[in-house]
């Protein structure tokens, strides 16, 4: 194990691997830094656009997978309802099973949503905490102006 009071002991100095000419100097030097830079930079967007485009290529396929989903879920609602329909249709006409089943997801599922839907629609999405605090920020600075 070599100690700092040993002779041959040297520090470990990073230099570049090409080292510039002794004939461009200080400019040589700052147009290797530059190129260097540019290189740097050139790769960082390079990742950057690799990591973008693998990250959209996955949300695409969540989304295929949940469009896949709901198609689904829309298939098993109709098999559900009509085996509902199906299981009234022992006690009741076909006819009026079919009815009870249709009226019955009208009013439970579809009138609700709706007038939940229009109840949201009704009121427009107006930002009263921002506004507040764009307020507090203007009074703010007048007072501080003053």
């Amino acid at each position: 194990m070599r100690t700092r009071a040993e002779s041959d002991w040297e520090p470990e100095v990073a230099t570049p691997s090409s080292e510039p000419s002794a004939n461009g100097g200080v400019g040589q030097a700052v147009k290797e830094v530059t190129d260097r830079l540019k290189t740097i930079l050139t790769l960082e967007i390079e990742l950057a656009k690799l990591e973008v485009s693998r990250k959209i290529a996955a949300f695409a396929i969540g989304i295929g997978m949940l469009v896949a989903a709901a198609v689904f879920t829309l298939y098993a609602l109709g098999f559900l309802l009509a085996a509902l329909a199906a299981g009234l249709d022992t006690w009741l006409p076909h006819w009026l099973a079919d009815l009870a089943v249709g009226l019955g997801l009208l009013f439970l599922v579809v009138f609700p949503l709706a007038l939940i839907g229009k109840k949201k629609l009704a009121t427009p999405p107006i930002p009263k905490r921002a506004i507040h605090e764009a307020k507090l920020t203007s009074e703010a600075l007048k007072t501080d102006g003053a």
